[in-house]
């Protein structure tokens, strides 16, 4: 993964090697800079695929399994530490690229000017392609300006996003279920039996999610495929116990595979910061 401009200003854990598995994601490497001591600590992330670039910087919420993009780049959080003397202080520091500002500025358009949310939404997307929020937002807008085909193309982004930015919403199930027949994607497909739920005692959703996995890994969209995977050893380390041992699942295997497969899929296994 691509190192940032400022890496030596940082203070960065572990010589740059990704903490991440299950949670954080893979692809998370831990800054010890304004760390408040209870697991709470920034990091440096890299959305999949998008390794060659610049990592944001992430907020890790250890209460919560999540993460929150805290800041649009390196070069604003070392700004922002300077601000306030390297803890979490009230200063603030200008981030206009921030992708959260960016979408709570244009919340107001979604009611009634779904051309001009179109417009900006989705540039928001590409720019944070992992939050299902966001392309939920953008599927219901162009749903709105009579565009079915983009409609449904983000709703798919917006369940092959990382759910550990935020689940997907309430309604993004009944979008894909309208769409079975009109767009061949491997979600939609099954959409009809998706549920999100965990700690069933037996969860078909499991099997489900790894025949979407494996067809998009084969696809020419492997990335969606990764971060499906990506979540579904997250669902799996809320499951219990017995659940994995059902479904096979083990924290360690999962994770040489993946790292394997994204080696081979995206050039890069991100586990490491060079």
């Amino acid at each position: 993964m691509k190192p940032p401009v400022n890496l030596e200003a940082l203070n960065v854990e572990n010589l740059g090697v990704s903490i991440g598995a299950a949670y954080p994601s893979l692809g998370f490497i831990p800054l010890r800079d304004a760390e408040l001591g209870n697991g709470d600590y920034y990091g440096l992330y890299w959305p999949y695929g998008r390794e060659d670039r610049e990592p944001i910087i992430c907020d890790m919420l250890h209460d919560e399994w999540s993460l929150e993009v805290a800041f649009s780049s390196s070069v604003i959080f070392k700004k922002w530490l300077d601000l306030n003397d390297g803890f979490r202080g009230d200063e603030e520091v200008d981030d206009p690229d921030l992708v959260s500002i960016r979408y709570r500025l244009i919340k107001p358009l979604l009611k009634n000017r779904p051309e001009e949310a179109v417009q900006l939404l989705e540039p928001i997307c590409n720019d944070f392609p992992e939050s299902s929020e966001y392309w939920f937002a953008l599927a219901t807008q162009f749903r709105r300006v009579g565009n079915s085909l983009e409609s449904m193309k983000a709703a798919v982004r917006a369940f092959a996003s990382n759910w550990i930015f935020g689940s997907p919403p309430n309604g993004l199930l009944r979008l894909l279920k309208n769409a079975k027949g009109q767009l061949d994607d491997p979600i939609i497909n099954q959409a009809d039996k998706l549920f999100m739920k965990i700690g069933e005692e037996e969860n078909s959703n499991y099997l489900i999610l790894k025949s979407v996995i494996d067809e998009y890994l084969s696809s020419e969209t492997p990335t969606l495929g990764l971060i499906l995977n990506q979540n579904y050893a997250y669902l799996m380390m809320m499951e219990t116990n017995s659940c994995r041992e059902r479904y096979n699942f083990n924290i360690d295997e999962w994770l040489e595979s993946h790292q394997a497969l994204c080696q081979k899929l995206l050039g890069d296994d991100r586990t490491r910061c060079s």
